[in-house]
């Protein structure tokens, strides 16, 4: 806003300078703007151009078109008559030309693609920023609210789990990525992370909250069941979409409600140390396969394929919960701690699940459904896998007995 105001000043004295009738002092105005644009271009040139050769710069052209300017600029070019003012007049339109230029230089270096590094550093000095705020001070006061009154500083798995997902769902409400969602026609879900769809029916992103979660997920990891910043991707996040309504306040959202996550997740981590110290290295954990079947279960796409309405929620998380209660349980939770074999799992039930009558539809049509892996044709032969798994009779076994 600043820049504009003194182009605006520039432009008046201009315009100003072509309606007086020229006189003695009309040489020395035309030399007082060509000194006031020379130094306006030197300015622009030190602060601006130079900056933002270096790193990806934010704000800077939230409020102006450099383009738009720069051609401005160009129709300020003055036509006067007077042979000593010939001179003067060259001079200004010259000095003109070169702001064009520095403007129209700064307009192509803010639409460059910049390093990796250079976004990792943009979104490190908009960490420091928001922790140099007061913003942090109070979220952890709420957060130690939560933590120590709510919980009696000893959460559950299910309590951090609820109170990230809310955290998401907040950030959402905040609309940190509406822009990017109302153009998603199809968004990849990740029903093994978190489960939204305890939303209410009436709320506003009860049909879109996996586009925005989706959305999230280009620009954080997920990691052992935690949530995890990808620097470069924020940054360059940030970055392309600056001059977004509300770019700012949606920075500081992401900012604000990825703090609070972080600080469930820490929570998560003790929990998660203390548990593993208290049980052997010969007793697989189980809470895994469990929660991520359960949630899996828990998709609005078994719905759509059960054969009875009463394979419920809860009809799902007793199945679940009875499985990994068999004699089977520690052989799933160690198959399950290795390496990509978490979808091949998910898709053995599937299966089991769908010879055992509970869901129905072909193998593919259920593997796009669930859209679990990103090529449903691998899904699909995991299912038709299921019966070479030892817990395979025993899943149908318990299926009969349910369907009696």
């Amino acid at each position: 806003m600043e820049l504009k105001n003194i182009l605006t000043g520039v432009a008046d004295r201009l315009s100003g300078l072509r309606e007086e009738w020229p006189s003695a002092g009309t040489k020395y105005r035309l030399m007082g703007v060509v000194a006031d644009v020379v130094e306006l271009t030197e300015t622009l040139s030190k602060e601006v151009l130079e900056r933002v050769k270096q790193e990806p710069v934010l704000d800077v052209d939230v409020d102006v078109d450099f383009d738009a300017l720069a051609e401005e600029v160009l129709s300020w070019e003055l036509v006067m008559t007077g042979d000593d003012l010939q001179e003067p007049v060259q001079q200004v339109n010259e000095a003109l030309g070169v702001l064009s230029s520095t403007l129209t230089q700064i307009s192509s270096q803010l639409e460059r693609r910049h390093k990796d590094e250079a976004y990792a550093r943009l979104y490190d000095q908009e960490k420091r920023r928001y922790l140099n705020s007061g913003t942090p001070r109070r979220v952890r006061q709420t957060f130690d609210e939560w933590l120590y009154d709510a919980c009696n500083g000893k959460p559950s798995m299910d309590d951090i789990n609820d109170y990230v997902t809310e955290k998401l769902v907040h950030m959402f409400e905040k609309g940190v990525f509406n822009t990017k969602v109302e153009h998603i026609q199809r968004a990849s879900r990740y029903p093994a992370e978190f489960d939204f769809s305890q939303l209410d029916d009436d709320h506003k992103l009860k049909k879109s909250i996996h586009k925005h979660y989706s959305e999230l997920r280009k620009l954080v990891d997920y990691c052992d069941g935690c949530l995890v910043v990808n620097p470069v991707k924020v940054g360059r996040h940030f970055y392309t979409n600056r001059k977004e309504e509300n770019a700012k306040g949606h920075r500081s959202a992401f900012m604000k409600y990825m703090h609070k996550i972080s600080l469930a997740q820490e929570e998560r981590k003790k929990l998660m140390e203390a548990e593993s110290g208290d049980v052997s290295q010969s007793q697989p954990n189980r809470f895994a396969p469990a929660k991520n079947l359960k949630m899996l279960l828990n998709e609005e796409w078994f719905e759509i394929h059960r054969t009875d309405k009463r394979y419920d929620q809860r009809w799902t998380e007793g199945f679940v919960n009875t499985l990994m209660k068999s004699e089977h349980g520690d052989y799933l939770a160690t198959e399950w701690s290795k390496d990509k074999r978490q979808d091949y799992i998910r898709g053995c039930v599937l299966g089991l699940l769908k010879e055992g009558g509970i869901i129905k539809g072909s193998m593919d049509s259920i593997a796009r459904s669930a859209n679990v892996c990103d090529n449903y044709r691998t899904f699909s032969r995991y299912m038709g896998q299921c019966r070479q798994e030892p817990y395979a009779d025993w899943v149908l076994n318990y299926l009969r007995e349910a369907a009696k």
